[in-house]
């Protein structure tokens, strides 16, 4: 399908093999972003093989049969343009920005990159001690460890999984694995090519015809939904050498394609993020006991979990809990005020209208859209579901989920003694 929309085009297209082209013309700027993006992460691995989709994004950058690595991010870097990836639980995305007169070059280049890997063995061996190192690495930050040691406790098996593998998983991992992962995977079925900014259409000529020459699926196909598997769970790590404990609250919301979704986020937005937020105003602002405070709220295609992570001194633990649950009583009880509703959807709105300034940030909201429902929407579109929001309505989407069990974790001192239970953010 294609739309056009104002002052921008917006193009959906899906091919015979299955790979999907997905764009936005912005004629008024100067940069082009664009990304090849394989539905592929760590909810396909298993337990051997955990991490290898991270792996796999690390060999990309070393260097193709064409390319060396320098090759790859040299002309990109040259023009002052960006060049990197990530890769998640359900994707890894492979992107760029650059000045709009050297687009069909970077989209050679990271076409190459994706296409045609080297995979040498010299390669393989020198990233896997960088990973092992970043994987220390995110064993040491609190915060990483406080949320993968309570992924791998409250979600199901596939999404449990840290993103990097764990050092026995990736220390066994070598260039057949790697090999044999990459065909499977990397199919024109899993592919999105997306591009947002200045770009001539010839381009889109040009990009499917590369797109063509991926191999076909293997049948390898998402066969399970992922879920929440444990509710009301008190996990306790602990760690050497913590000043600090680190709380994280978790507990049910809506998925990606839950009708509650934008009321929930409404909602989000208010509670715990930014300075003005209730979290931010009520307990770092009036009490001074935590400098980090904040809610994330992550949704996936079949299933949605709220996060509240603080970190305090021990001695102010039970103190903030306390806090925390007023505020989570307060709300869940009465609900949250109007003038806190119109704060949270103002907030939700300008977010994304500043959004839209930057081709990357609307790169990744169409990856993000077509990855998880098949489908793509102007910011207009989505600024006009934000507003259909109603106030009683939003209030009964926060009350059904506030008012489930809540798990609590504490990353905490190795030497503290505490005394808790599960039952104690019961609201």
């Amino acid at each position: 399908m294609q739309r056009i929309l104002r002052d921008s085009e917006i193009i959906l297209k899906e091919l015979k093999n299955g790979s999907i082209i997905v764009g936005e013309k912005k004629r008024e700027t100067r940069t082009v972003s664009l990304a090849f993006a394989f539905k592929v992460g760590s909810i396909y691995e298993n337990n051997e093989n955990n991490g290898i989709s991270h792996f796999i994004e690390h060999a990309l950058f070393k260097g193709t049969q064409n390319r060396s690595s320098y090759d790859i991010k040299e002309p990109i870097e040259r023009v002052g343009g960006t060049l990197n990836a990530y890769t998640g639980r359900t994707s890894t995305v492979y992107f760029a920005q650059v000045p709009y007169t050297h687009a069909e070059s970077t989209m050679e280049i990271l076409y190459d990159m994706v296409r045609n890997p080297s995979f040498l063995e010299v390669d393989i061996s020198t990233e896997k001690k960088v990973i092992l190192e970043e994987i220390a690495e995110s064993f040491d930050d609190p915060v990483d460890r406080i949320y993968n040691v309570t992924l791998s406790k409250i979600w199901d098996e596939h999404y449990g999984k840290p993103v990097l593998g764990t050092i026995e998983s990736v220390s066994t991992i070598n260039r057949q694995k790697l090999s044999d992962y990459y065909n499977s995977h990397y199919t024109s079925d899993r592919l999105i090519f997306a591009i947002t900014g200045n770009y001539d259409d010839d381009l889109l000529t040009k990009v499917e015809e590369m797109l063509e020459r991926f191999p076909e699926s293997c049948g390898m196909e998402k066969n399970f939904s992922g879920s929440m598997k444990t509710t009301k769970e008190l996990i306790i790590e602990r760690k050497k050498d913590l000043k600090q404990v680190h709380l994280l609250l978790s507990t049910r919301a809506p998925s990606r394609r839950d009708s509650e979704f934008e009321a929930f986020k409404i909602f989000n937005v208010l509670f715990g993020s930014g300075m003005s937020s209730v979290l931010f105003h009520n307990i770092r602002e009036k009490y001074g006991m935590v400098y980090s405070i904040g809610s994330e709220y992550i949704a996936y295609e079949d299933f949605g979990t709220l996060f509240i992570y603080a970190s305090t001194t021990p001695n102010n633990l039970q103190q903030l809990l306390k806090l925390l649950k007023s505020e989570l009583k307060r709300i869940t009880l009465h609900g949250i005020t109007s003038d806190e509703f119109r704060y949270g959807k103002e907030r939700l709105k300008g977010k994304l209208m500043m959004s839209t300034e930057g081709t990357l940030p609307i790169l990744s909201r169409h990856l993000d859209n077509v990855m998880t429902l098949g489908t793509v929407e102007s910011a207009d579109e989505l600024i006009a579901k934000i507003d259909k929001q109603d106030f009683d309505y939003t209030n009964e989407v926060i009350h059904k989920y506030l008012s489930g069990e809540w798990n609590i974790s504490l990353l905490i001192p190795e030497q503290l003694d505490i005394s808790l239970d599960a039952n104690f953010i019961t609201l």
